[in-house]
């Protein structure tokens, strides 16, 4: 798996026309300044890959109204199981076991000295019994170990970034905001651990992913492309950086906003 991934990653990416590029990039940007517009006054909208999911899913149980968000073993792994790798890639860790076992002592140190870097997860963290904390920990070293080897991570290179979700706020209105989420990026690629089920709607999600590098690129450039990849299975999903994918990008952030008068289409 490892191998496999690791290519994906890799592999060199193909020439794309920078005018017709140009001009797909100001094409997405006129329709979010259109959905910023419309939507001002309805209060703060942020779209995800999750939303974009939500959105696309015929899934009665996906379209259910969505709970509010608490820190469990299940939606703290990922946090915990990325500062974990971090750990193992800079060598400060010899294992999953032991980096989300620093990860879990750093928070509870945090909390007791009155840190500012204590988090909201650090304090929900620090206030489990031993028993709780490890359930938490026994969640995250399951994903830390997934993820650190699945990968050849010296042949990524010494430019790596390992779980900075990256934020573009609309020029437009300061109630829009789109996340592009990836656990794992490097010069030329985004890799983006995926859960539940195979689905249609997973390359609008990854598509988020691009769309938002393009925004935040000062000069234009044309950002890496995004694999997704589910650990259960290891079935990836590569999304090249093409016009196209923009486009699909910012059809489903209209979608989730209610304000898309087309379908969401799938690049070729």
């Amino acid at each position: 798996m490892a191998d496999r991934l690791t290519d994906a990653l890799v592999a060199p990416l193909a020439d794309v026309d920078p005018s017709s590029w140009a001009a797909t990039l100001e094409e997405a940007k006129g329709t979010l300044a259109g959905l910023a517009v419309r939507r001002a006054g309805a209060g703060p909208f942020r779209v995800t890959g999750h939303e974009i999911r939500a959105a696309l899913s015929s899934d009665a149980t996906e379209l259910a109204a969505q709970l509010p968000f608490a820190w469990s073993a299940r939606t703290s792994r990922r946090a915990l199981g990325l500062a974990a790798v971090r750990l193992l890639v800079a060598g400060d860790a010899r294992s999953p076991v032991e980096a989300v076992r620093a990860r879990l002592e750093e928070s509870c140190h945090w909390v007791r000295d009155g840190s500012p870097c204590a988090s909201q997860l650090d304090r929900w963290l620090a206030g489990l019994s031993p028993a709780g904390r490890a359930a938490v920990g026994a969640e995250a070293v399951t994903w830390a170990t997934r993820l650190w080897c699945a990968l050849d991570w010296p042949a990524l290179g010494s430019t790596l970034t390992i779980g900075r979700d990256r934020w573009w706020d609309s020029p437009h209105s300061a109630l829009l905001a789109l996340r592009g989420r990836a656990e794992v990026r490097t010069d030329r690629a985004n890799l983006v651990v995926l859960s539940g089920p195979r689905r249609e709607s997973v390359r609008a999600e990854l598509a988020l992913v691009t769309l938002v590098d393009s925004l935040r690129a000062r000069d234009g450039a044309v950002p890496g492309r995004v694999v997704g990849w589910w650990p259960d299975s290891g079935h990836l999903v590569r999304v090249e950086p093409e016009p196209a994918v923009l486009t699909l990008g910012a059809e489903a952030v209209g979608l989730v906003l209610g304000a898309a008068g087309a379908p969401v289409r799938s690049p070729a």
